[in-house]
Order: structure tokens, then C-alpha cells, then sequence
């Protein structure tokens, strides 16, 4: 079993991903801000980020390194919509193991999930 964090500001999506991963088998964390999502983190050590790109409180690119430099083996995978393709790439080379377009699919949430957690 996985120790999962999810950040992000739509409690729908985070309730909706919980669900998934939940069912897959993990244990998962969820939080509404950048800052709430940092304190779960150092708290919970989850073994993987699932983080909205954009978040109000926070650059996504940053967020992104700090979790890295505190747990260089930490997997972190970013949440975007299609227009925001630029962000994306930037978030990988900041460390981001993989994305996800939304709106996603079950099926595309736990293969990423899995494929993962295996490396």
C-alpha cells in the first residue's frame, strides 16, 4: 500500500481521485492548498504527489522542487488542462514524474499511478 497526497483546490477532484486510489489500494492524504498540501507532506511522507499545476497559493514549478529536495524519491505527478502544455514541460524538468490531462479517466489515473510505484 502507497501513502498518496493529493493538492488541489476543486474538492470534487479531490474527493474523485481519493476515490480511485482508495479503491486501488492506497493510503491517500488530500488538501485544498499548497500550504496545507506542504504540511501533509512533511508530516505523512507520502511515496507520491498528485498536485494541480496551478494552485493560487504557490508557483507550481517551485512547489515542485522543494518536495524533491526534501525526498529526491518522492514521484510527482501534475494535473493540467491540454492549454497548459508550456507549464507542463517545465513542472518535468523540475522533477514531475509524469502528468495528467483533464478531464481523466479512471483507468488513466491508476495505470499512471501503478507504472510509478513499480520504478
Amino acid at each position: 500500500m502507497a501513502k498518496i497526497l493529493v493538492i488541489d483546490d476543486s474538492p470534487l477532484f479531490r474527493l474523485l481521485l481519493k476515490e480511485i486510489l482508495i479503491h486501488a489500494g492506497n493510503e491517500c492524504f488530500d488538501a485544498a492548498t499548497v500550504t496545507e498540501g506542504l504540511a501533509l507532506f512533511f508530516k505523512e511522507e507520502p511515496d507520491l504527489v498528485i498536485k494541480d499545476l496551478i494552485i493560487g497559493d504557490a508557483d507550481p514549478v517551485e512547489v515542485i522542487k522543494e518536495f524533491k529536495k526534501y525526498n529526491p524519491k518522492v514521484k510527482i505527478v501534475v494535473c493540467s488542462t491540454a492549454t497548459q502544455k508550456g507549464l507542463i514541460y517545465k513542472a518535468i524538468r523540475a522533477g514531475a514524474q509524469d502528468f495528467l490531462i483533464k478531464p481523466f479517466h479512471t483507468d488513466e489515473v491508476t495505470k499512471t499511478v501503478q507504472r510509478l510505484l513499480a520504478n
